[in-house]
């Protein structure tokens, strides 16, 4: 009986211009994540492009910065097909990836430690045999509407934070502090701004002045008054939640 077709196995571009880069974010990839498929390479936009022809990468590593067409106009051919990290030395262009559906940045020189938090959030967010199969277009209450990055800037620098790695937001006068289990930020949009924009799914107010990750959250100590204490699995802090924040979130907590 003849076996039906499954399709193209999955595998992975890696688009770099400098050979030795290329060969160092290949055997990285080759190190953190052997079970994504084998690694094809380009030098080129238009040498990517032609590599996809017959099918498409589950997963494509575009450095931004390429001769002829950019790393910006392959994802753009590749967006909705494949997923997208960008590879590039500043991160400024880290903004023109998210908006081209990056799921992620790399920031040369390409750290293993950096390459291994990517590859994590690629597994998370699909195995490469679903990420090859075109999405359908979302809907106004589909998830991917939701933010998946918060852009904080400090003098020169740009930090680009998933909002998984985010534990909770405080507000801070104008502004709102992003608390990270190993990081601390401040952006100049408030917290009333801000939470429409977050998964309603993910992130909860618990107090007038804090929004917390409820995948964060190890325990909720409640108090006499009717209120309580959030605590978390990777950040010290508690965070105080009011009694009426306390019972809308009764749902997630019996």
């Amino acid at each position: 009986m003849a076996q039906a077709d499954t399709g193209p196995a999955p595998w992975v571009l890696v688009v770099e211009d400098e050979p030795r880069l290329q060969q160092e974010l290949v055997e990285l990839l080759v190190e953190c994540a052997p079970d994504l498929g084998p690694i094809r390479t380009a030098a080129t936009g238009e040498e990517a492009l032609l590599l996809c022809r017959t099918s498409m990468p589950a997963v494509a590593f575009l450095d931004v910065r390429l001769p002829g067409v950019s790393g910006l106009e392959v994802a753009r051919a590749l967006s909705g097909q494949t997923r997208l990290v960008m590879v590039t030395a500043y991160d400024a262009f880290a903004v023109d990836a998210f908006e081209h559906g990056a799921v992620d940045y790399l920031l040369k020189p390409v750290s293993r430690e950096r390459v291994e938090r990517c590859v994590a959030r690629l597994r998370g967010l699909a195995s490469p045999a679903a990420a090859a199969a075109p999405e359908p277009a979302p809907s106004p209450s589909d998830a991917r509407t939701h933010l998946k990055w918060i852009a904080a800037t400090s003098g020169r620098k740009t930090h680009f934070i998933g909002v998984d790695d985010i534990t909770y937001f405080k507000s801070d006068n104008k502004y709102t502090r992003v608390v990270c289990p190993d990081a601390e930020y401040l952006i100049e949009e408030s917290l009333k701004q801000l939470l429409p924009r977050l998964d309603p799914a993910q992130f909860r107010q618990v107090h007038r002045s804090a929004v917390v990750n409820l995948r964060e959250v190890l325990l909720v100590e409640r108090d006499d008054a009717g209120g309580g204490v959030i605590r978390f699995r990777r950040h010290p802090d508690a965070v105080r939640v009011s009694a009426p924040f306390l019972r809308e979130m009764k749902v997630f907590l019996d």
